[in-house]
């Protein structure tokens, strides 16, 4: 019988925005119990029980409690990060019954978890206003068309200063909040919600010996999640399978007649007795097998090969196993969406410009944001709910219904041989392929729509005038491209009041460089332009309710591959030392998996062809070493050197020991340039840029030019070009440099005079011997990595590809001493 418990509190202070503004510390409060009674039975059973309680508790403190007023790429007077404040006890109950029979070693068990994460959050409790470049008519292409003879790679940095200067609010948006009965919340108030799930596994497992040589284990486990819940009942969900509903806009699309039903939320959860966000999936059994063999010939080449009884060992096994996602999921969900009980009135993109349509003013900081126009005030709530339709461009996110848990298949095999001397080598191959991982993709996703007479679709169409674009081909060459004159026949009069243009014409004028030159294709799409101009009627392209809407959906897949050397050897009693070597290759759709925030490092650009996101993971390490070593240093009594010293001088100069650990790794991926004022496919997130020649990284210390991922930052810019209509971009093509550190430690324990049960150790320990440092951290957003309006032809901003950090840290020396008696 055993228990015990943890308590802990831990205050960690972090850099504040500026000097005189608050500092967005974060207090962690985790505690712990834990109580075990074993029981044996008899010689041949034993039985385990266990009780665990977890309680991981936190406030991650903000640095404000006013509206978010900010001048984007210039100034913002405080980070703007609100508190979040987190309690999640977990109760855990296992039991395992062991029984050995025979050669069979048998196990069952069960493990049962009652989780419950009660949270305040004040991060929609706010409202916010920007002075956004990208926001302005065009994509911000307006500001700087008045202003010539800006300099190249200064495109972005001109934009930014004239929305400055100007001092309007572009983009706004207010957020309210509602309690349970649907009456609204005062604008600050923090939102509490309290999310419940429980998890049951049972297993059983059968260790047997076939033979003194051969054992085989054979197990198999059943898992069952309960659908995450909220406790109170402040819970909604769409009326419409959302998996469903993408599946039937995409099919609508591709035979030229766009899906433009309206999603409504009713109540949801047992709370209020009604089905959960998504369905219990009770299809997660999961077997495991596995062996282990350890060779016996007694002669000839196979003896030679393998040794002796013992000296080596043959193992491999397999796994089938599924992710348990509910409750981080339900978290991640509830804090991004405004679905239900929270909602955000924001205006659109593209709504004001300079001269005809000028934005609100910016009148200090902390300003009442409701008061702007466009904002209209919601009465309280009633369900079912729907949102309008208003063409009002909305950023949603919500939960695919269709959910079922991710599967993993595990397999693996490795030889160890005990050779002479001491020496141990071990090889091994790993595998691992996960399908049906969490990913986010846009079930609002702008339709690929195609022109049932020619039977072409928009990417291509799209592509079409791209060519005509990069060929400088005038207006008035351009030839009918059957997309358009089908489906928007009369948009020469109704974009340019001008017959005369045929509507290829017309959409090329569009984006041809001595037309309007907008090289933003999603914006072409909008209902500024052709969205509600076809043959078919309105939203064509967008729907009327949601310009993008991101679903947490089983649309991932990674696999991984590695093989593995091992080699380990004590050389006598004064030398032990290991070397390791690691090969490996990840591939995935999506690293952020459910962790990832809704438009975030796991969504899908493209969901209609998600495997164009398909590339090396972003923690991808394709080579790793490492080694240790401890030397019993030879000096001293009865050591090769100075063997016959004293006593007292072997108290001195006997018994230090030297350690070592060494690691190298080639460097992981970095982000991609991105299109930093182009949106190509998706409305909300913006595609990477796409090579059009080879291109390696080439990383430079500094020097007289900051460190950088390119020797010629500026050859590198131009072997670029903005993506097009429906291309996500190059993914993961590019990989820091590896990283390399030896640590080193001396260390030696003294035997007190007066008492040999009294000891003084002595340590001297240096981090990053070498103190070598390896560049790491990229400039992020669009000074680092932006890539303007046609990169192939202008040359970058001034910090393009930039470092900013090292990996690890510089060298650390550190010297201890410990008396012990």
């Amino acid at each position: 019988v055993y228990v015990r418990g943890n308590y802990q509190d831990d205050l960690f202070g972090r850099a504040s925005q500026f000097p005189d503004t608050p500092s967005p510390d974060f207090l962690s409060s985790p505690k712990g119990l834990a109580a075990n009674y074993t029981w044996t039975i008899n010689s041949k059973m034993v039985n385990s029980f266990t009780y665990g309680l977890t309680r991981e508790a936190f406030t991650d403190q903000g640095d404000s409690t006013e509206n978010s007023i900010s001048f984007r790429f210039v100034f913002s007077p405080r980070a703007f990060t609100r508190t979040l404040s987190r309690t999640t006890p977990v109760h855990n109950f296992t039991d395992d019954f062991s029984l050995t029979a025979g050669n069979h070693g048998l196990q069952f068990g069960t493990n049962i978890r009652l989780i419950r994460n009660d949270r305040t959050s004040f991060a929609n409790s706010y409202d916010d206003a920007i002075a956004n470049p990208s926001f302005y008519q065009g994509s911000g292409n307006v500001l700087n068309r008045p202003i010539s003879g800006i300099g190249a790679g200064f495109t972005s940095p001109v934009s930014n200063a004239v929305s400055a200067v100007l001092g309007r609010f572009s983009q706004y948006s207010a957020n309210f909040n509602f309690d349970r009965e649907g009456n609204l919340l005062p604008a600050g108030t923090g939102i509490q919600r309290e999310f419940a799930t429980e998890e049951y596994d049972v297993y059983a497992q059968d260790v047997w010996r076939v033979r003194p040589n051969l054992t085989l284990t054979l197990g198999l486990r059943y898992g069952l999640s309960r659908p995450v819940y909220e406790t109170s009942g402040l819970q909604v969900k769409p009326t419409v399978s959302l998996g469903e509903f993408f599946e039937r806009r995409r099919a609508g699309a591709a035979v030229g007649r766009p899906v433009n039903d309206l999603i409504t939320v009713d109540l949801a959860g047992p709370a209020n007795d009604r089905p959960g966000y998504y369905e219990w999936d009770k299809n997660n059994v999961q077997p495991r097998i596995a062996f282990a063999y350890s060779p016996d010939f007694k002669s000839g080449f196979l003896h030679k090969l393998f040794g002796d009884a013992s000296d080596s060992v043959i193992r491999g096994g397999f796994a089938m196993t599924n992710d348990y996602y509910g409750q981080q999921l339900a978290v991640s969900f509830d804090l991004n969406s405004t679905l239900g009980f929270s909602s955000a009135q924001t205006i659109s993109a593209n709504s004001y410009n300079v001269t005809t349509r000028p934005a609100p003013l910016f009148t200090g900081f902390g300003q009442n944001v409701r008061a702007l126009p466009r904002l209209p005030i919601p009465g309280n709530l009633t369900f079912p709910l729907t949102t309008p339709a208003d063409e009002a461009e909305r950023i949603e996110s919500s939960l695919d219904d269709t959910l079922i848990a991710p599967t993993n298949y595990s397999w693996n095999v490795s030889f160890e041989r005990q050779m002479p001397a001491g020496l141990l080598v071990s090889a091994s191959y790993i595998g691992r392929s996960a399908r049906a991982l969490l990913g986010t993709r846009d079930i609002m996703h702008l339709n690929n729509l195609v022109d049932p007479r020619s039977g072409v679709d928009w990417y291509t169409a799209a592509g079409q005038l791209a060519d005509l674009r990069s060929a400088n081909t005038p207006i008035g060459s351009v030839q009918p491209i059957p997309y358009f004159e089908n489906l928007f026949p009369g948009i020469g009069s109704a974009i340019f009041d001008d017959p005369i243009l045929t509507p290829t014409q017309a959409a090329y004028s569009l984006v041809a460089r001595d037309g309007e030159d907008i090289l933003d294709w999603t914006y072409v799409q909008s209902n500024d332009l052709l969205d509600d101009l076809s043959i078919l009627g309105p939203n064509a392209f967008f729907h009327p309710q949601y310009a993008a809407f991101a679903t947490f959906s089983n649309i991932g897949s990674s696999d991984y591959h590695a093989g593995t050397l091992s080699v380990r050897q004590r050389l006598g009693r004064s030398l032990l030392y290991d070397f390791n070597y690691t090969l490996s290759k990840s591939m995935d759709t999506g690293s952020g998996l459910q962790s990832s925030t809704s438009y975030d490092t796991a969504f899908i650009i493209n969901p209609l062809s998600p495997d164009l996101n398909r590339s090396v993971s972003d923690f991808d390490l394709r080579h790793i070493v490492n080694a240790n070593a401890i030397w019993q240093l030879p000096v001293g009594r009865g050591r090769a050197l100075l063997g016959d010293s004293p006593g007292f001088i072997d108290a001195i100069i006997g018994g230090w020991q030297l350690s070592g650990i060494y690691r190298w790794n080639s460097g992981r991926p970095v982000q991609t340039p991105f299109d930093a004022s182009q949106w190509a496919t998706n409305w909300n997130a913006q595609s990477n840029g796409v090579r059009i020649r080879p291109l390696q990284e080439s990383p430079t210390r500094g020097g007289t030019a900051a460190p950088n991922l390119f020797s010629d930052p500026t050859a590198a810019y131009r072997s670029f070009r903005n993506a097009r209509a429906g291309e996500v971009g190059d993914r993961n093509v590019f990989r820091r440099p590896g990283y390399i550190v030896l640590d080193a430690g001396l260390s030696k324990s003294f035997t007190m005079p007066w008492s040999e049960s009294h000891t003084l150790q002595f340590r001297a320990e240096v981090f990053n011997v070498t103190n070598t440092q390896r560049m790491g951290t990229l400039l992020g957003g669009r000074d680092g990595l932006g890539l303007g309006q046609d990169p192939d032809l202008n040359d970058p901003q001034p910090a393009f590809g930039n470092f900013t950090e090292i990996q690890g840290a510089p060298r650390v020396m550190q010297f201890g001493l410990r008396y012990q008696f």
